[in-house]
């Protein structure tokens, strides 16, 4: 029967007990179906871990020994125990006479053997060698970058510039390896996209200015209101202590913002852009009161030009921080690429890319019938760890599968709490509902493993209301 389930896992539930016990329920029930499974991992270690632990405990069935397996296999197979040990040391025999189709592979291995069999239709070198260290690359291509100051005065200036911002921040003026840390956003999900090829440095320079004068302009704007409002008080004979909390008023907040002091305003002022009585008190005289009425719109300007003000600082200095390690970037990849091109290197991470353009619904069969291999069973581990761009090459083929065979499965196991990490470009919004939407059609579901075996219950608990505390109090600042 089909079906496509999500085991949310969090670390030490038992989701590689879970992995190969559904594996192993698979290939009992049917030997011969193991050339049909697809386990997939993320590290070399997890593979060979999943593999030792399947081929280990298909052994012990097969040799009759006592398995901490056994007793559910019986229960969801309603199976005896002598038809588990018979169909285990079939499968066992299977497996390891034809051990080239026993699939447990890394998500890369998986994809590189969809990219080695497609070679010609993806105008792909043949003899293209994979790099998986991607140090030596970017050390190499930040070496070519420094060397082409010789030639080009353009790179030679915005080098110059770099490295005198290095001098100002008190860091070392050789910036190669600077040049290399930040080649590592070359590598990861859709970096090298980003980097266009044909980038103005020039219109970069120009916006960061244009932006930078925007900014100067507002904070203007916000001084000159509250040189208004204090020429408003002089008009009226007023001062600022003669307002609401006197020595405490925030009125004095407009000497503040006259001087070019940026400070946000408190909860006290944005009332008192709506309310005349958060100004004075009842026993105020005359001059104060006709003072605040005409103080208002002032203040209800400088509060809304505050927000935009802030955010056009925090724009520039990220740009300014930024846009020569951008503009930079462009010219790394360039010389990566070119290093790349002479030598038929590619990149490990590049994989995912080019078949992302390659593999859709409809490609799906084709894909099959050129690797050689047709998987009914795809069982995913960490899935937290899978990109968005590694999601979509899957997901045709999981759909294929299920649509095509009323007995394929698609096993997904992952915790949506670590994909916070965004190790290898995850992203939480797959595992905690991307997933169910795009298999809907296939009536997925989510069954959690609720039992921590490596802590105490106390101590989850504790971490739990711990976190928890924390969470609110957060959300009482933001939102309060």
């Amino acid at each position: 029967m089909k079906q496509a389930k999500i085991l949310s896992a969090s670390a030490g539930s038992g989701k590689t007990f879970q992995l190969a016990l559904k594996y192993m329920c698979d290939i009992i029930a049917h030997p011969e179906c193991y050339r049909n499974i697809l386990a997939v991992t993320f590290t070399n270690k997890a593979t060979e871990e999943m593999k030792s632990r399947i081929l280990r405990e298909i052994h012990i069935l097969a040799s009759g020994q006592k398995s901490d397996y056994m007793e559910q296999i019986i229960e969801n197979l309603n199976m005896s125990n002598e038809q588990v040990v018979e169909q285990a040391k079939i499968a066992r025999t299977k497996i390891l006479h034809d051990y080239s189709r026993f699939s447990v592979l890394t998500i890369d291995s998986f994809f590189q053997r969809i990219l080695r069999a497609f070679i010609k239709e993806l105008s792909l070198d043949m003899n293209y060698n994979i790099e998986l260290d991607t140090t030596m690359l970017l050390e190499r291509s930040a070496e070519a970058l420094v060397e082409s100051i010789q030639k080009d005065d353009d790179i030679k200036k915005w080098l110059i510039e770099f490295a005198e911002e290095r001098l100002e921040n008190g860091s070392k003026w050789d910036m190669r390896e600077d040049l290399s840390s930040l080649g590592r956003e070359l590598f990861k999900e859709n970096g090298a996209k980003r980097m266009s090829d044909n980038i103005d440095k020039e219109k970069l320079r120009e916006i960061v200015s244009t932006l930078e004068e925007l900014s100067k302009q507002t904070i203007q704007k916000i001084k000159t209101l509250a040189e208004e409002a204090i020429a408003i008080m002089k008009e009226y004979g007023v001062r600022a202590d003669q307002f609401y909390k006197s020595s405490q008023s925030f009125v004095f907040s407009f000497y503040k913002y006259a001087e070019g002091e940026l400070k946000p305003p408190t909860a006290t002022m944005l009332t008192a852009t709506e309310k005349p009585e958060q100004w004075y008190t009842k026993t105020a005289d005359g001059a104060v009161k006709c003072a605040a009425v005409a103080l208002m719109p002032k203040l209800k300007e400088i509060c809304s030009l505050y927000g935009v003000a802030v955010q056009q600082q925090n724009t520039v200095k990220l740009l300014k921080d930024n846009y020569r390690s951008f503009a930079l970037l462009v010219d790394l990849k360039r010389h990566l690429t070119k290093i790349c091109s002479d030598e038929n290197i590619m990149v490990l991470s590049e994989t995912k890319d080019i078949l992302a353009d390659f593999i859709d619904d409809s490609n799906a069969p084709f894909i099959y019938e050129k690797v050689g291999n047709r998987y009914d069973h795809y069982m995913i581990d960490e899935f937290q760890d899978t990109s968005v761009r590694e999601w979509n090459n899957l997901l045709p083929l999981l759909r294929e599968a299920l649509a095509s065979n009323k007995d394929a499965s698609v096993f997904i196991v992952g915790d949506v709490k670590q994909s916070i990490y965004r190790w290898r470009g995850g992203d939480w919004r797959l595992l905690n509902h991307d997933i169910l939407e795009a298999l809907k059609l296939h009536n997925p579901k989510v069954e959690p493993l609720a039992i921590n075996r490596r802590s105490l219950e106390n101590i989850v608990k504790f971490n739990n209301q711990f976190i928890l505390k924390i969470v609110n109090k957060d959300n009482e600042y933001i939102f309060y």
